[in-house]
């Protein structure tokens, strides 16, 4: 018997959409939905999705993230300098205040409009843009630098609009990372904003020990985009980023050939899902519709068996 030698099972949106229209009978079999029964149920299935972050940590979902050095402050918006990507590089000569003309080591990753940090003499992070493409050696900026800088001092560069991170559902770990010395330290995660607040002297500069990350935004209107990472101590120079492995949020169903953002042992379970909503409009019974929520967990949580943790755990009996 020959097998297919294939592993690349894939369906779209509209498959499972269709699919759960079918289990819960409310189209026949060979049927697709009407553009409003496809719309409605993506609706549906991007809310079931949302709901899917609650599982834990799966590993496709873990990302690498950093976050470049800035200054005068102990927190940080992850829609700001916190990054999937960055360029770094260093001054090959010195900059005077306001000058707006940076001659550096190499422009390699650098564009026009990205995102600019460059290290002062008194190690602050002056954060600027660039302004216009950069050409040779040299990177033009939109705002002067605000004091001297040194031949030597560190560059950093992103391009905002691809390269900030998706709004973490958590942190889960996270190290220093010393670019000159590549060395790199161990950072605790605070459990508790109140670890944090319990710290003394806040303002205290150094090598960054502790982070407690909230997915609470700096604003209301920012509740989609932004969490805040408070770190202890704060950067004292340019030359030290932050690493960390999170948890990105689930991609979007947007058009009906979009692919699930999960494993293939999790299209049996969306699909299922699904079908115990659209179900409530196709008339099937709470009795049927409690037996389908009860086979659509049994095998979520037989999907869940197929992904590893990104840890070990230890368990103990309770012995009081």
């Amino acid at each position: 018997m020959a097998s297919s030698g294939s592993y690349n099972l894939a369906i779209t949106r509209d498959d499972i959409i269709n699919t759960a229209l079918q289990l819960a009978g409310i189209i026949g079999e060979g049927e697709t939905g009407t553009s409003s029964q496809l719309s409605e149920s993506a609706l549906l299935l991007n809310m079931i999705v949302k709901l899917r972050e609650a599982d834990g940590m799966p590993l496709w979902a873990l990302k690498r993230g950093y976050i470049l050095p800035f200054s005068g402050v102990s927190s940080i918006n992850t829609d700001s300098h916190v990054v999937t990507a960055y360029d770094t590089t260093t001054l090959s000569a010195a900059s005077a205040a306001s000058d707006t003309t940076l001659t550096v080591t190499s422009i390699t990753g650098f564009s026009a409009s990205d995102e600019i940090g460059i290290e002062l003499d008194d190690g602050s992070i002056d954060w600027t843009t660039i302004n216009g493409a950069p050409s040779g050696t040299t990177i033009t900026i939109t705002t002067g630098v605000t004091s001297a800088a040194a031949s030597g001092n560190r560059v950093y560069g992103y391009t905002a609009s691809s390269e900030r991170v998706q709004k973490p559902l958590r942190i889960i770990q996270a190290n220093t990372l010393d670019l000159t010395s590549n060395i790199s330290n161990e950072i605790k995660c605070n459990s508790s904003l109140t670890d944090y607040y319990n710290l003394s002297a806040r303002t205290t500069e150094g090598l960054t020990n502790q982070i407690y990350y909230t997915p609470l935004p700096s604003s209301d209107t920012a509740l989609e985009t932004n969490g805040q990472i408070f770190i202890y101590p704060r950067f004292i120079d340019g030359t030290t980023i932050i690493e960390f492995s999170y948890h990105r949020p689930f991609m979007d169903f947007d058009s009906s050939t979009d692919n699930p953002d999960f494993p293939q042992a999790f299209y049996l379970p969306l699909t299922l899902e699904l079908t115990t909503f659209v179900g409530i409009k196709g008339g099937v019974t709470i009795e049927e519709r409690r037996e389908m929520r009860k086979e659509a967990q049994y095998y979520l949580e037989q999907a869940l068996y197929t992904v590893a943790p990104e840890g070990s755990y230890y368990m103990q009996p309770d012995m009081n």
